[in-house]
């Protein structure tokens, strides 16, 4: 497989960050950072954390690229990119906590999930020959399922990635951002909306096959 690095998930880092979590630092500056450790352009502290949190998570899917993406993979994940936020990275949440989302339609607050639960939707949203079409799928169902008490959409948009680096198709999977056009995250995140409150599925998963693919350099 070809040698890669975390500066060749600048996409993925910059457009998960700047969607999700309001990231300040400009695209440049985060491949900067991920290249040399350059904190020029980092706009704050909490920036910082941030992409410390991301950088690492590349780093793990690169580091285990090819490996199984199955239940455990998704929380080894999680406890990477949570570390400096959660209270407890990797461990799925429980019904007692009643975490949820609130969104644009409405709150959202799926069950919480077991192991055997977890993978059963790995299990089911992975069973295409497409490996496109498994990682938009992922992605979407479990940034739904929210089984984690953090960084859901994060896991899921690099857990998706995991899949793409299990191949040679030489894509990566991103969140539609455009930074002089904030209407293309809006919309992004409106249809993610309706997703998770409606069970509208089809338009962000058109939209991540249109607008989130990008080849890896």
């Amino acid at each position: 497989m070809t040698e890669l690095t975390i500066k060749d998930l600048a996409a993925v880092v910059y457009s998960s960050g700047k969607v999700f979590d309001g990231l300040a630092t400009g695209r440049l500056d985060t491949e900067n950072f991920l290249a040399n450790g350059s904190l020029e352009g980092v706009a704050s502290r909490a920036d910082l954390a941030l992409l410390e949190d991301l950088r690492d998570a590349a780093q793990f899917i690169i580091d285990h690229r090819g490996a199984t993406v199955d239940a455990e993979f998704v929380k080894a994940v999680n406890a990477t990119i949570t570390r400096s936020g959660a209270l407890h990275p990797g461990r799925l949440r429980t019904r007692a906590q009643r975490i949820g989302v609130a969104t644009v339609h409405g709150r959202h607050e799926p069950d919480a999930l077991s192991d055997a639960d977890l993978q059963a939707l790995v299990d089911r949203v992975t069973g295409s020959s497409d490996v496109r079409n498994q990682a938009v799928n992922l992605f979407v169902h479990l940034a739904k399922a929210q089984p984690f008490e953090d960084g859901n959409k994060r896991t899921a948009v690099f857990a998706a990635n995991a899949l793409l680096l299990g191949t040679e198709a030489g894509d990566l999977l991103t969140i539609p951002v455009d930074e002089n056009d904030p209407s293309v995250a809006a919309e992004f995140n409106d249809a993610l909306a309706r997703a998770y409150v409606f069970g509208e599925h089809d338009r962000v998963l058109a939209l991540l096959e249109q607008k989130g693919f990008v080849q890896l350099k």
